[in-house]
């Protein structure tokens, strides 16, 4: 499990090099960069899905990771839905990223049959699935679920981390709720 803890934490945060890779000019706007970027993501990614032996699923993670650190949550997801056409199994961090992805689209009854899935084929979720989760509750306003379901992962045996807590505590500031209960 460290391992693909380890690895979805790469995902997130890839070397600059590897995003760098993609940039031919130091001249060019932050925005042309940006769209360059996935337009080439995008592409290395298509060449991957039709590479014949289909390489390992990490390959794929990693550019879905990287168009998430660029806010191109819908190219993610679009793209993973074309590796799953093309029969390409998730893992836990893909399963992950698409998590987070239409959490931050505000799209959370999407991010439920994925969390199924996961438990489905064995995968333990871990806090990054887990927080995501939360995450996708605390942004759409409703941070009394994610308390709920909170309680609810907890009470199962996971453990959440400062992550996790912090997600939390912003989305109980968001909604106003910062006054501690009363211990009269």
């Amino acid at each position: 499990m460290a391992f693909f803890v380890a690895t979805f934490r790469f995902v997130l945060n890839p070397s600059p090099k590897f995003i760098c890779c993609f940039h031919s000019s130091n001249s060019r706007s932050y925005s042309q960069f940006h769209d360059e970027t996935e337009h080439n993501l995008v592409s290395l990614f298509n060449s991957l899905l039709h590479q014949n032996p289909t390489p390992p699923i990490f390959k794929f993670g990693k550019i879905l990771g990287s168009l998430v650190k660029e806010n191109h949550y819908s190219t993610a997801v679009s793209l993973h839905r074309q590796m799953e056409f093309k029969g390409i199994a998730s893992n836990l961090v893909t399963s992950n990223i698409l998590i987070n992805c239409f959490s931050q689209l505000g799209q959370n009854s999407f991010s439920l049959p994925v969390f199924a899935n996961i438990l489905k084929k064995g995968y333990e979720p871990d806090t990054i699935t887990l927080t995501a989760l939360i995450k996708g509750l605390c942004l759409k306003g409703v941070i009394h679920q994610a308390l709920h379901f909170h309680d609810k992962v907890v009470a199962l045996g996971f453990q959440l981390n400062q992550v996790s807590y912090s997600t939390l505590i912003n989305g109980l500031c968001k909604v106003g709720e910062t006054k501690l209960p009363c211990s009269c």
